[in-house]
């Protein structure tokens, strides 16, 4: 659907090098990485606002590396939503279809349909200064779908929000995904919010693309320790093979894998929410420890526990409510595992 091939975008202070991305027809894929690695102006550069300095895009196999942005069939939602303030909510949708050979016919059923669809039935005729945030999200998105793109690009789309609207929102773009069969491109760097909406995704650092595929994948499966950090792997240790364990680098400490490791990796980890407790003496997974409670931190219902065997910490997430039903605190000791399937190496 959208493809870029050795992607290059060249600033005075920073640069866009050498990205290869594929976009697969209703994909919901997400552009996730640290701030100022690059995820928005990628997009800005795929809509055409910021022109690629070399390499080629491709839509449906069509070159449209140099169409101006009128002309690429693409629509941005900023976070911001960028409406126009003194248009009402009915002008301020159907603005663009004038500068797109859409017929006021058209445009009328695409309104009426949008209109339904997200509930802006009682606001059409208010002005942006009189709508919530959520309201606005829903016009912004209206007003970029009623040009029906082939591709809707997204830019922090929840990041403006308060928690009150943040759900309601993120339930309308997965209803519109699915519902009009869109192609979407959103940037965020809201895991939550990611793990909920996108299929497939990539990592961006310092303008290069690091890792992109699936999802979970990408979640649970990082392919180098600067992803499994980012991702939130946590557990993350040096190690070398001693038979068919991996014995954490400096220590006696040894996990069993799952499957033997490939023998260029060096790191394995495991994601916090991965280990679990369990009652002492009776353990439910092949890694099993006992540990001395070096931290706790409340997390709203869940806990960030910081355990310590043999030398080497683990951060496990436990529920909230371990810490009356198992009396949990610092300074005790505390049973805990994680099956061998949880264990990546990279």
């Amino acid at each position: 659907m959208i493809s870029l091939h050795h992607i290059n975008l060249h600033l005075p202070d920073f640069s866009l090098t050498d990205i290869h991305l594929q976009v697969h027809r209703h994909d919901f894929f997400a552009l996730i990485g640290p701030t100022g690695s690059g995820k928005s102006l990628l997009l800005e550069g795929i809509m055409g606002i910021m022109p690629f300095t070399s390499g080629i895009l491709l839509s449906d196999g069509r070159d449209i590396t140099r169409f101006p942005v009128e002309k690429r069939n693409l629509a941005l939602v900023y976070q911001d939503f960028a409406l126009f303030p003194h248009l009402n909510v009915f002008k301020n949708t159907l603005y663009g279809t004038t500068f797109h050979n859409i017929s006021k016919k058209e445009a009328g059923q695409r309104f009426t349909y949008l209109v339904s669809a997200l509930g802006l039935e009682k606001i059409v005729h208010r002005y942006p200064h009189n709508l919530s945030g959520g309201e606005k999200q829903r016009v912004a998105l209206a007003r970029s779908l009623i040009l029906n793109p082939q591709v809707l690009l997204l830019d922090e789309p929840l990041s403006a929000l308060d928690p009150v609207f943040h759900d309601e929102a993120r339930q309308l773009l997965k209803k519109v995904h699915k519902e009009l069969r869109m192609t979407i491109i959103m940037v965020s760097h809201n895991f939550d919010e990611v793990l909920y909406l996108a299929n497939r995704g990539a990592i961006i650092k310092g303008g290069r693309i690091m890792h992109q595929g699936d999802i979970l994948s990408i979640f649970e499966k990082p392919d180098s320790r600067f992803t499994a950090n980012f991702v939130g792997m946590k557990n993350i240790m040096p190690y070398h093979l001693n038979g068919s364990s991996l014995q954490i680098t400096g220590t006696r400490l040894e996990i069993i894998p799952h499957c033997p490791p490939d023998p260029a990796h060096q790191y394995m980890g495991i994601r916090p929410e991965n280990i679990l407790f369990h009652i002492p003496g009776n353990p439910v997974c092949k890694n099993h420890f006992t540990g001395k409670i070096k931290d706790i931190a409340s997390c709203g219902v869940f806990l960030r526990v910081q355990l310590e065997t043999q030398g080497v910490m683990f951060e496990a997430v436990w529920p909230a409510a371990h810490i009356k039903q198992f009396r949990l605190e610092t300074g005790k000791t505390a049973a805990f595992g994680f099956p061998s399937v949880a264990v990546h190496t990279f």
